[in-house]
């Protein structure tokens, strides 16, 4: 997938003031790269620049390359907020792509061959797409576009786990989302003109209950994923 490319400033000033200024008075965006050894990196983009590309589908789980002071910075993005009640953009958090390092993104779980599937052609059930997103851990010349699921041959009352899927050299799962091992996608029975979901309420109660034994490891694991957690982002 192409790079996506973005210019930006360095961003003298911090906090509150004058992130409001920048937003509402210069028309620009406050945002942090952090991650890597070096220090975090405050910045400004133009709302202008981050319209160019906010809309792409993959914005999320692609390299972009930010254009900042004749110099390049490798980035993913990792959050972008918004105003509650207005539709302006408030701050970006970009983490640095460092050579050699996993990178920790979000991608999109895509269904195939919905129409050719056993349960719902055959059965009469009906696709249930819990896990619409999905993290991946992956070296950044190897980020997946989407992790896809193959519904072909799945039956009713069938759940097709992360564990499920076919391993990939390319790139992981973080281990806290292994442990958990999440249902991505179900076909239920029909019943009377209405959905079985009896089998999913069970299902849901147990994964609950280990998600919460797994929840120490859920921190450690985003240790992974360079320094997602090991570097304090500055506003």
């Amino acid at each position: 997938m192409e790079n996506l490319k973005l210019k930006a400033e360095k961003r003298e000033k911090v906090g509150g003031l004058s992130s409001k200024t920048a937003v509402y008075k210069e028309n620009k965006i406050p945002g942090i790269i952090y991650g890597g050894k070096d220090e975090p990196l405050p910045i400004l983009v133009n709302n202008n620049e981050l319209l160019k590309i906010i809309n792409n589908e993959g914005l999320f789980n692609t390299v972009v390359e930010v254009e900042l002071d004749k110099k390049t910075e490798n980035v993913v993005f990792k959050e972008v907020q918004k105003h509650p009640s207005k539709n302006i953009f408030t701050h970006i958090d970009l983490q640095r792509v460092v050579k050699g390092t996993k990178v920790s993104v979000v991608v999109p779980v895509l269904l195939k061959n919905q129409d050719k599937c056993f349960g719902v052609k055959i059965e009469g059930g009906v696709i249930n797409h819990v896990l619409k997103e999905i993290s991946v851990l992956a070296s950044p010349e190897a980020i997946p576009e989407s992790i896809e699921v193959d519904m072909e041959e799945i039956k009713t009352k069938e759940k097709v786990r992360l564990s499920s899927l076919t391993a990939n050299s390319e790139y992981d799962f973080p281990s806290s989302l292994k442990n958990q091992d999440p249902v991505l996608v179900s076909v239920l029975t029909a019943r009377g003109g209405g959905l079985d979901f009896e089998d999913e309420e069970v299902d849901d109660v147990e994964e609950g209950a280990e998600a919460e034994s797994t929840e120490a490891s859920d921190e450690k694991s985003s240790e992974e994923n360079s320094s997602d957690n090991s570097e304090e982002k500055s506003e």
